[in-house]
């Protein structure tokens, strides 16, 4: 390994990958939809493989059902973690993903949507593992000055949108739907092999890590963060009993609401409503996660200037609120007064992700925050209430869009703002950044003090 990179660089570049490896398979499938269905609504449609006959609520259930899995494992997730490793956990998933991005899909395509709808509850699952042992390792690897650049990294997510999306079209244009499971398993291939090579739970396990870079972390660290391995169970009792906790979840609700619709519901709006082809709708569709991406390094960046320079971190997490859910949530509610202008929608639409960008300084980081040693759980309970949107929104898209005029869609925009900014306005009247009494890990015989 390079001598002149920290081997914490290599990990953070890993988080980047990871994120995006996860949100490929949370995004590819909304595209593979619109190829693999009949076409609704006099859609102009390309002969791209065979068509199913969906009823429009098992389509927009196949997509929930991805978010039913992420949501019910999101809690027993932290235990996970702790018990098997981040390591493990992140190994283990992929391989069942790559596994499930093979045959396994199309094949239960041909089952009927009962069938699709099993499969991605599976990878639901899967993908609901992964976010809390990343943030396992951001609480191990990065140093209190770092950490808004290693949630950061975790805007791979976004990245993942950005290529999955006009690659999926593309692959689906040129070879079918089918492909566009099939292309995603190299990719999942080459990150398992990188993890064998490049990560390690904590640094003291890291074959390639020079002694200066490990007593630097732990240094920096002090006592907030455990230098060993212990498989305790979590202070689920006092995590619940927690009001700075409580105002996170409110505040990572808000900003799953908006991420999940951009992901699963924009789509739709660009081909049935602006009359986007596949992929046109695709490429477009991805501009929005490309803003977030950019800017989110940018308020990361921003973030960790102004605590080096001593500003408080209780005045970032909260100043940057306003743009990742109060200016966000007030774009969304602007579809109201746009009509059926193409250009101002999606300028819009990227307008907002830039926003929410600076979800990576508010929400995403304040697991570090309030308790390191369990951010991997705090992060799947949070998920857990996260995850919600995800599954009911196309419940509401399908109830709420039935004739599929602009205003019904406004209306769906509307929610998702008012949402983000009610959360948002929570996150910051009772959100916390003061590390809590119950992130000590109890030893035998002990309590917490």
């Amino acid at each position: 390994m390079c001598s002149k990179i920290p081997s914490r660089a290599w990990v953070a570049m890993m988080l980047f990958w990871g994120t995006f490896v996860n949100y490929m398979f949370r995004s590819h499938y909304q595209i593979s939809l619109l190829a693999m269905v009949e076409p609704r609504n006099n859609e102009t449609v390309g002969d791209f493989g065979p068509r199913f006959d969906w009823s429009y609520e098992w389509e927009q259930h196949s997509i929930s059902a991805l978010f039913y899995g992420l949501t019910i494992i999101s809690i027993p997730a932290g235990l996970f973690v702790t018990f098997f490793g981040p390591y493990n956990v992140l190994v283990y998933t992929s391989m069942l993903m790559a596994s499930f991005s093979g045959a396994i899909v199309p094949m239960a395509l041909y089952v009927g949507p009962g069938g699709v709808f099993a499969m991605r509850f599976l990878i639901g699952i899967m993908v609901g593992l992964q976010y809390p042992a990343m943030q396992n390792l951001v609480s191990n690897w990065a140093t209190p000055q770092e950490k808004g650049k290693f949630v950061a990294c975790m805007m791979g997510n976004t990245f993942g949108s950005v290529i999955t999306m006009p690659a999926a079209s593309l692959v689906i244009e040129e070879l079918g739907w089918k492909w566009s499971f099939y292309f995603l398993f190299p990719t999942v291939l080459v990150f398992i092999i990188a993890m064998f090579l490049l990560v390690a739970d904590h640094p003291r396990n890291y074959r390639w890590i020079r002694q200066e870079e490990l007593e630097y972390i732990e240094a920096s660290h002090g006592t907030t963060v455990s230098t060993e391995k212990k498989k305790k169970n979590p202070p689920y009792l006092k995590i619940f009993l927690s009001c700075p906790f409580y105002a996170l979840v409110a505040g990572q609700f808000g900003n799953q609401y908006i991420l999940f619709l951009t992901l699963t519901i924009v789509p739709q709006y660009l081909k049935r409503v602006l009359g986007f082809n596949l992929k046109a709708s695709a490429g477009i569709a991805a501009l929005p996660h490309l803003s977030r991406l950019i800017f989110g390094f940018f308020f990361g960046g921003i973030n960790d200037f102004l605590i080096g320079k001593g500003v408080p971190k209780s005045y970032c997490r909260k100043g940057f609120t306003l743009f990742s859910h109060i200016l966000t949530g007030a774009s969304l509610c602007l579809f109201l007064a746009i009509g059926s202008s193409s250009v101002a929608a999606i300028c819009l639409l990227v307008l907002m992700m830039a926003f929410n960008g600076a979800a990576v300084v508010t929400v995403l980081v304040n697991t570090q925050d309030l308790a390191p040693n369990w951010s991997g759980t705090l992060y799947g309970i949070m998920n857990f209430f996260g995850g919600w949107g995800g599954f009911v929104q196309p419940i509401l898209v399908e109830k709420l869009t039935r004739e599929n005029t602009i205003g019904q869609w406004a209306i769906v925009f509307t929610i998702g703002g008012a949402v983000g900014i009610v959360t948002g306005i929570i996150f910051i009247l009772f959100g916390s950044t003061e590390l809590q009494s119950w992130n000590q890990i109890e030893e035998e015989g002990q309590s917490a003090k």
